[in-house]
């Protein structure tokens, strides 16, 4: 353990190298442009960079929606 520090401290540190955990940030320094669209199960996320598009699908766990989505 690294000197000053506590084992909580060391172990979030140690978590914001693990990039396959759930929480994880992600920066994207090529950014362009992002849209977010409702689903049936949630959210689709897509982010668009200069390498290519990036696709997230945000689905709720046990939810289902009250009425139709609408399209605006």
């Amino acid at each position: 353990m690294a000197s000053g520090q506590s084992r909580k401290e060391n172990k979030n540190m140690s978590l914001e190298k693990n990039t396959t955990r759930p929480g994880k940030v992600t920066t994207y320094s090529d950014y362009i442009k992002h849209w977010e669209e409702a689903k049936p199960w949630g959210w689709e996320i897509r982010i668009l960079t200069e390498k290519g598009l990036n696709i997230f699908h945000c689905k709720w766990k046990d939810y289902k929606r009250p009425r139709e989505i609408r399209n605006v």
